[in-house]
This record gives C-alpha cells, sequence and structure tokens, in this order.
C-alpha cells in the first residue's frame, strides 16, 4: 500500500546551548537561513554569500575584491574598538577556527585585520553545498547563552544528513569568469614645449606649481592611463570552475551523506602582452605565479553518519577535511598595487609606458598561502527517560597554515630593500577543542503549566603555534632561505581556556506565554588569577498571541 503526502506545518526548531527549542519557546531574536532556498534565489560562490543581506542587523564586509580574500561579519554593529568583532561560528555544535585574518603575508591593510586587508577567512573554508541551514543569535542573548566570547552573536551552522532510503545522488558544476571592467581615471601631464636657457628641446612634465613658479610655460595638456591602455592594461578575464558531488541513503537505524568538492579559480590579473614576450625571451618560459598572480584551489571532503544505537541512545558524527592554495596580489593598502602604480603615479607615458613600478616588477613577488584543515564533530544523545534528555558533543578543529612571501632577487620593484631578494616563511597550527555536555527534564506541573529544567556546561580550548623565518640578500637565482646573507627567526605559541556552566528554567502555560530565567558562569584563563567568574543573568518571556480564545485572526 502506498501513503500519501500530507502537508503539516511544523513549529520551526532551533538549536541553543541549552538543547534544541520550538523558535516560539525562545524569548530572543535567532534568525534562520535555509541554504537550499538561498541557492535558488542567487549563485553561491562562498559561505559569507548564504548571510549576505538574509538576516537583519547582520553586515557581511568583503574585505578585498581580489581572489581568495576574506569577509568580515558584523552582527548588530561593532561592540569593540581595539578587540576582535567577528562573531563566533559553530559547525554541527563545535566551536570553528573563524579568524577573519587568517594570514602573516603582508599584502595590503594590516595584519591584525583592524582595517580593510587583503586577507583570507577560515569561515571561507566551508563549502556551502555541504551546509543545510544557519542560525543566527544576536544581542546579549548570544552571551548568556554561549559564554563571554559570544557578546558579538553567534553564527551556528548545521552541515547536511542524510536521509533513511536508498542513495540519492547529486551532481552540480560552476563555470564562469571573473573580469574587471573599471574604467579608470586619468592621469593629466602638463607639458612645456618651448625652449628654455638649459635645454632647447625641453618637453617635460610641467606641473602647476613649477609654471606658477617660472621654471616652466604650460602649452599643452595630455592625459593618459596604463591602466586603461589595451597594450599595458594588467588585467584579463579570469576562469572560475567548481565541481562537487554527494550522496546520502541510509536505513532506518544508519543514516550517511558524503560529499566532495573541487573549486578552482583565477583572479583577473594578467602581465601585459609587451612584457610577458619580453620575460620569455630573456627566459623562454613565465613562472605562473608571475603570469597569473591570483589565484585559488580547493579540495574538500565532508562525511556524516547518525545512528541509532537503541531506543534511548543516538549517535551522529561529521567529519570534513579541507586543502587550499592561494596566490595573492599586493592590493588595498599598499605601495606595490597595479593600480597606484598606474594612477597618479607622476610617470611620463614616454618612461616606462606611464608605470611607476611596472606589473612585471610587481607580479614577480610570490604570496601564497597553504591551508589544511580537518575538522570533526561528536554527539550522543541520551534519553533514558521520556522526560529527561541528555547530550554530549566533543569537537576538534585543527588548521595547519603556511604562508610564503618571496621576492626574487633583482626581479621585483626596488621598494624597501626587497630587490635584493626576500623570503619569508611561517607556519601556523590553529585548532579549536570543544566540549559540550547538558541535561534537560520536562516536567507537567499541572494540567495548564509545564516547565523544563536544563543544566550543563562547556569547555574550549584555543591553541596557536607559530614559527618565523625570514632570509634577506638571496642569492640570485635562489629562492630558499639557506643562503640568505641575513637570517632571522622565531616561535610564538597563544593558549586559551574557557569553562562555562548554566542552568536555565522554563515555565510554560498552556503552552502560548512562556516564561525563562537562566543563570550562566563563565571563567576564561585570559582574566588572569586575581579576577572571578563572569555571572550572565537572562530573563526572557514569549507568548503565542494567536493561540488565545480572543485572538480572531479572520478580523484582523
Amino acid at each position: 500500500f502506498a501513503m500519501e503526502a500530507a502537508p503539516v506545518q511544523l513549529d520551526e526548531v532551533v538549536s541553543t546551548a541549552t538543547g534544541e527549542q520550538r523558535k516560539l519557546e525562545v524569548g530572543n531574536v535567532v534568525s534562520t537561513i535555509d541554504a537550499a532556498q538561498v541557492a535558488e534565489l542567487s549563485p553561491i560562490t562562498e559561505f559569507a554569500n548564504l548571510i549576505s543581506g538574509r538576516a537583519p542587523g547582520v553586515q557581511v564586509l568583503k574585505s578585498s575584491g581580489t581572489t581568495g580574500t576574506g569577509t568580515r561579519i558584523r552582527i548588530r554593529g561593532s561592540n569593540s574598538i581595539s578587540l576582535s568583532n567577528e562573531p563566533l561560528y559553530y559547525l554541527d555544535g563545535i566551536r570553528l577556527e573563524s579568524g577573519s585574518s587568517s594570514t602573516t603575508l603582508n599584502i595590503g591593510g594590516f595584519a591584525d585585520g583592524s582595517t580593510a586587508n587583503a586577507a583570507p577567512s577560515r569561515i571561507n573554508d566551508i563549502v556551502p553545498d555541504d551546509i543545510q541551514d544557519i542560525e543566527i543569535v544576536k544581542g546579549p542573548a548570544a552571551a548568556t547563552l554561549y559564554g563571554i566570547q559570544a557578546s558579538n552573536g553567534v553564527v551556528r551552522i548545521t552541515t547536511k544528513r542524510g536521509v533513511a532510503g536508498p542513495p540519492r545522488w547529486n551532481l552540480f558544476t560552476e563555470l564562469g569568469s571573473v573580469a574587471d571592467h573599471n574604467t579608470y581615471p586619468l592621469n593629466y601631464y602638463g607639458r612645456d614645449n618651448l625652449p628654455t636657457a638649459n635645454d632647447s628641446s625641453y618637453d617635460g612634465f610641467c606641473t602647476i606649481l613649477a609654471n606658477q613658479a617660472g621654471d616652466c610655460t604650460l602649452t599643452s595638456l595630455q592625459t593618459y592611463q596604463p591602466l586603461n591602455e589595451p597594450a599595458t592594461r594588467p588585467y584579463k578575464a579570469g576562469l572560475r570552475q567548481s565541481y562537487g558531488a554527494n550522496v546520502s541513503g541510509g536505513s532506518d537505524q544508519v543514516t550517511y551523506f558524503v560529499s566532495g568538492t573541487y573549486e578552482n579559480e583565477i583572479g583577473p590579473f594578467r602581465l601585459p602582452a609587451f612584457e610577458e614576450d619580453s620575460i620569455r625571451q630573456a627566459r623562454g618560459t613565465v613562472p605562473d605565479n608571475q603570469l597569473r598572480p591570483n589565484a585559488l584551489e580547493k579540495y574538500g571532503i565532508r562525511a556524516s553518519i547518525t545512528a541509532h544505537a537503541s531506543k534511548t541512545f543516538d549517535v551522529d558524527a561529521s567529519l570534513g577535511f579541507l586543502t587550499s592554495n592561494t596566490r595573492f596580489i599586493e592590493n588595498d593598502n599598499s605601495f606595490l598595487t597595479v593600480n597606484g602604480s598606474g594612477t597618479a603615479s607622476g610617470v611620463l607615458p614616454e618612461v616606462s609606458r606611464g608605470w611607476y613600478f611596472i606589473p612585471a616588477e610587481l607580479f614577480a613577488e610570490l604570496a601564497n598561502q597553504a591551508a589544511n584543515r580537518f575538522t570533526g564533530a561528536f554527539t550522543g544523545t541520551w534519553r533514558p527517560r521520556e522526560w529527561l534528555t541528555g547530550h554530549a558533543t566533543i569537537g576538534y578543529d585543527v588548521v595547519n597554515r603556511t604562508d610564503v612571501q618571496f621576492f626574487p632577487t633583482g626581479e621585483v620593484a626596488d621598494y624597501l630593500q626587497n630587490r635584493a631578494g626576500v623570503r619569508s616563511q611561517n607556519r601556523f597550527d590553529i585548532s579549536q577543542t570543544s566540549v559540550d555536555l547538558g541535561l534537560s527534564a520536562r516536567f507537567r506541573l499541572s494540567d495548564a503549566v509545564g516547565s523544563r529544567t536544563s543544566i550543563g556546561g562547556q569547555f574550549f580550548r584555543d591553541l596557536a603555534r607559530g614559527t618565523f623565518a625570514t632570509g634577506r640578500g638571496l642569492p640570485a637565482g635562489s629562492g630558499s632561505i639557506t643562503g640568505a646573507s641575513t637570517t632571522e627567526s622565531k616561535d610564538t605559541l597563544i593558549e586559551s581556556r574557557s569553562i562555562g556552566s548554566y542552568v536555565e528554567e522554563e515555565i510554560n502555560l498552556k503552552g502560548r506565554l512562556f516564561v525563562t530565567a537562566a543563570l550562566r558562569f563563565d571563567d576564561n584563563s585570559a582574566f588572569g588569577q586575581n579576577f572571578n567568574a563572569t555571572v550572565y543573568p537572562k530573563v526572557g518571556a514569549s507568548w503565542l498571541m494567536s493561540e488565545e480564545p480572543f485572538f480572531n485572526a479572520s478580523a484582523i
């Protein structure tokens, strides 16, 4: 026999630190984003696209326009002038490393991310096609639920899970171009075609100030912009491509979801043809990083499994691995940029074709980041009684990152002694360890009054280890720190631990009026020995007015 599907309106469920609740029970704002619905409305190339414009009070700020750079997200604006304003990120219940400026490369802006910085964001390591939904918790409620580090808000990400049934395959692909269609402002050159006492053939750069001082006589005006000229323009459309596949299915006892993705994007920068030909004649070939200095390549796999081990115990596991390689170009607040060298350069068109630094000198610099990331989340849910539920989540997120910045000897722009050859190679291991334990009990105090009591606690450990190595004065043709005339090295270790506990009581009247009170206690190693734990109180209420007998929706 067959059963016909019948549409049923279900109460939306949100995930909180105290356990899943219906949205109507929560007395604070929680925005929920369905990733599948968003993907149907607009093209999604990175995680930040799923959030942009989808939730009120949430700002998504792209740190740079170049390929591979990241995003800063602000929930209800900025809260600090000196500390990070990034929200906390959770993936399947575990804390994520989510630095908005995850780099030591000096390629524009400031390395601490305090201003626009051409740097990658770790949140864009998450593959959009693996996401089921996103929940955003705003305001003080985020801190009371998730601790002091959540004062900037919380973004909870849930990845896709399998559904019982035969294997369901999904294949997807994306192909497009990345181009720069800007027309850049012209440079103006004052000309003096009259002979002077010192030079009868003088034809130079006659500024207004020089004209007023009598050093030249302005007789004509010339305009030129090497960024706009086809022969000197350092832009050419790049290619973006993405491919992926996933499969899900399972039985009533065990379900699974497995996915794999590949992404490749080549930015719109390319050597002008005349410089490419010159290098080929001299060397026979052009290094790929100099020909196309801005590119991104990613491989990712993710798997999840949910098992109903018994009538009272469920196990859920989610594993993900991603490897990426990104080649950056200097941009934003940097002197070594093609835009800066072509705009208002002060160089005559007949000298270096109007460039301050020619593109070949700028593109010879290698700024590269290679990263490997592993994320594992394990959750056990225990229901020993109909009214009692417990959960335990353990997670680990680790990023291994290598940043390389290399200025080949004699090939790069002669700026800050870089032409003598410099190579920096910095390695970082950054990890987050999460433990979340909770117990929730529901009681019926009377026919009209119900209650839910929750207790629990969390432990988090952030650990970052790094080594820095730099060599200056490299032998010509060498790309290694070995043999440098001067070398320097150092290491760093940053660790912080936090522990929090909570108790929450919710009373509901006839399933329409919900009143919640809670206390959270947080302690952090960054507080110091002489600082006590921080206490966060919480009081909330919600009223489902539409369920009241006096409410007549048809009369509105």
